[in-house]
C-alpha cells in the first residue's frame, strides 16, 4: 500500500514536471516572436520589374533570428518569367521591423493570361515559424498592341483657324508594334470646300505608349456663318491590338462668316378692312436669316382714304430682337360724321426697311 502511494507521487510529479516544460516553451515563443509570410497571395503585372515581398516578425524579438526565404516555380518560370530567390532574412536581437524577399519580374518574353509562382519560408533559427509561410504570386501578363482610340468624341475648331489636331491613345499594353487607320468623312463640312481629306495610319514602336496626332487642313476659302461638320474614325487595328471608345469623333467647325440679318417685308401686297372694323393688322415676315435685332419705321400715304378722314395716321419705328421672324403693327381707323367713304378703298402705308432704304407700298 505505501509502495501504490510512491508510484502515484511519481506519477504526478512527472505530470507538474512536463507541465512546466511546455509553459517554459509557449513562454520562449513568445519572448522570440514568430517568422511568417505578410501576406498569402499577390499580383504582379508583368511589366512591374520588383514585386516587394514581405516576411515579418511578431509576438518578441528577443535574440536574434533568421529564416530562408526561396521561390518555387509554378506556372511562371525562375529564369523566364521571374529572377529566382535564395536568401536569408535576418533580424537582430530587438528587432521587430519587417524584411524584404524581393522577386524581380521579367517582361522580356510577354505573354498573355496569368502565371503563378511561390515564395516560401524555411529553416528558421532563433524564433520559430508563423502560421504563413508562403506567398502565392500571381503575374499578368502584358503580351499585346494594346487599346487605341480618339482622345475625344468631339473636337472643335474655328474656319479662320487653319487646321485641327487629332490626338490618338494607346493605353492597356504597348508590347510589340502597333499601328492604326484613320480617315475623314464628310458631313455637313464637304471635303475639298471646308477641309482637306485625310487618310492615313498611325505606328508605334514596342513599349511605346506615347499619343500620337494628325492634322487635318481646315479652309476659309469659302466663308460660311453658323457650324458645319465631318467625321473622323480610326480602323484596322494591328494584329494583337484593337479599337476602344471613342473610335470616331465629331469635328465642328465655326463659320467665319457673320450670320445673316435677313429681309424685311410685307406678308401680304395688301389688305382689305370693313369700315367699321376699327383697325387693321398688318405683318411684317423676316426672311433669310435672324442675325441680331433690326429696326425699321412705317407709316402711311393716302390713296384715295384720307389721313384724318378715314383713317388715323400712324407711324413709328418696329423693333424686331434678334432671332425673330415675323412682326405686327395695328394701324387705326377713323369715322366720318357723314358717314362718307369710298368702297374698295384702303389706306395705303409704306414701309420704309433702314437696312436698304427700300419701301414698300401697301
Amino acid at each position: 500500500m505505501h509502495s501504490r502511494r510512491i508510484v502515484f507521487s511519481a506519477i504526478a510529479l512527472s505530470v507538474i514536471f512536463l507541465g512546466a516544460s511546455l509553459s517554459s516553451g509557449a513562454a520562449a515563443r513568445a519572448a522570440t516572436g514568430t517568422l511568417s509570410m505578410s501576406w498569402a497571395t499577390g499580383g504582379a503585372e508583368q511589366n512591374l520589374g520588383v514585386r516587394l515581398i514581405a516576411v515579418n516578425r511578431r509576438g518578441g524579438s528577443v535574440g536574434a533570428a533568421s529564416v530562408l526565404c526561396t521561390t518555387v516555380n509554378g506556372t511562371a518560370v525562375a529564369g523566364k518569367d521571374f529572377t529566382a530567390v535564395n536568401r536569408v532574412v535576418t533580424w537582430a536581437s530587438g528587432d521587430a521591423a519587417d524584411k524584404w524577399c524581393n522577386v524581380t519580374i521579367s517582361d522580356a518574353i510577354p505573354f498573355t493570361g496569368q502565371k503563378t509562382f511561390y515564395v516560401k519560408l524555411s529553416n528558421p533559427t532563433g524564433a520559430p515559424l508563423g502560421a504563413s509561410t508562403t506567398t502565392k504570386v500571381t503575374i499578368y501578363g502584358n503580351k499585346g498592341g494594346g487599346l487605341v482610340s480618339l482622345s475625344a468624341a468631339t473636337y472643335t475648331t474655328a474656319q479662320n483657324a487653319g487646321s485641327v489636331k487629332i490626338t490618338v491613345n494607346r493605353t492597356g499594353g504597348s508590347s510589340g508594334g502597333a499601328s492604326v487607320s484613320y480617315a475623314t468623312a464628310n458631313s455637313t463640312a464637304i471635303a475639298g470646300t471646308n477641309y482637306t481629306s485625310e487618310r492615313s495610319s498611325l505606328s508605334w514602336g514596342n513599349g511605346d505608349a506615347a499619343p500620337k496626332t494628325f492634322v487635318i487642313p481646315i479652309s476659309n476659302a469659302t466663308p460660311f456663318s453658323g457650324t458645319k461638320s465631318f467625321a473622323v474614325a480610326l480602323s484596322a487595328p494591328s494584329a494583337g491590338g484593337a479599337i476602344s471608345s471613342p473610335g470616331t469623333a465629331t469635328v465642328a467647325i465655326a463659320g467665319d462668316a457673320s450670320m445673316p440679318v435677313g429681309t424685311l417685308m410685307l406678308s401680304t401686297a395688301s389688305n382689305s378692312v370693313a369700315q367699321n372694323a376699327g383697325s387693321v393688322t398688318v405683318t411684317v415676315d423676316r426672311t433669310g436669316g435672324s442675325s441680331g435685332a433690326v429696326a425699321v419705321t412705317y407709316g402711311e400715304v393716302n390713296g384715295s382714304a384720307v389721313a384724318g378722314t378715314d383713317y388715323t395716321a400712324t407711324s413709328g419705328t418696329l423693333t424686331i430682337t434678334d432671332g425673330t421672324m415675323k412682326v405686327t403693327v395695328t394701324l387705326l381707323g377713323q369715322y366720318v360724321a357723314a358717314g362718307f367713304h369710298k368702297a374698295g378703298d384702303g389706306a395705303g402705308v409704306i414701309w420704309k426697311r433702314l437696312l436698304r432704304g427700300a419701301s414698300y407700298r401697301l
